[in-house]
């Protein structure tokens, strides 16, 4: 019974999950890690973006949902700004640049990967659960850490 019990909540404090850059693709955003599932190919991760900055056009291979903390951003090709409190549902197959308006804080779960694009629709980087745990596992190494396992949910 205990067992099952560890199951039913995962509890993560967030000060003591650290902000990782979301490098290579850039120095200025930062990532912070809550679940990386290789088996669903499942992400659930936050993401702080400066004010005024762009990422480039990118496209996923499954669902996502974005939920606004605070700031204030969009995709270039929409007509609509995220606020905090506004969440977004995003279809497989879909392609943007997201932009922000403020210093912005979003709470991602995505499936399957980002594809970054150059402007001929050339993929530059992949983003997915293998580049994603390397990611974490590199910056805690390097900045002497304790890495959870991310992939385990009694963990």
């Amino acid at each position: 019974m205990q067992a099952l019990r560890e199951l039913d909540a995962n509890y993560m404090s967030g000060p003591d999950n650290p902000w990782i850059p979301f490098t290579p693709l850039s120095e200025q955003i930062f990532l912070k890690y809550w679940k990386v599932d290789p088996v669903r190919a499942e992400m659930i991760v936050s993401m702080k973006i400066p004010a005024g900055l762009e990422l480039g056009t990118h496209y996923h291979t499954g669902i996502v949902v974005a939920h606004t903390v605070s700031g204030a951003w969009r995709y270039k090709e929409s007509d609509w700004v995220a606020r905090a409190g506004d969440t977004l549902y995003e279809v497989a197959g879909s392609s943007h640049a997201p932009e922000s308006f403020e210093d912005s804080e979003i709470f991602f779960v995505m499936v399957g990967e980002l594809l970054f694009l150059d402007s001929d629709n050339r993929i530059l980087w992949q983003e997915n659960h293998k580049s994603s745990l390397e990611r974490y596992l590199n910056y805690c190494a390097e900045n002497g850490l304790p890495a959870r396992d991310l992939t385990s949910w009694g963990a």
